[in-house]
């Protein structure tokens, strides 16, 4: 399967997205990342998902519905 690379911007990529289901969304998600991507977590990566979790639990990420 050939890749394509496209360069769109962020704000036209977030409109599109929000028009999806979510189920349809986490299929996305799924497939792009989780996929991909099946080596062992490097020190870095496990660090940014505990900061991602406090983060998290002190209600300081962005929610989905309030991107423009």
């Amino acid at each position: 399967m050939s890749t394509k690379t496209l360069t769109i911007p962020e704000d036209a990529l977030v409109n599109i997205l929000k028009t999806l289901p979510e189920d349809e969304l986490m299929d996305i998600f799924h497939k792009t990342v989780v996929e991909s991507d099946t080596s062992p977590l490097s020190l870095i990566e496990k660090a940014e998902i505990k900061s991602a979790r406090k983060e998290l639990t002190r209600k300081e990420t962005v929610r989905w519905k309030d991107l423009r």
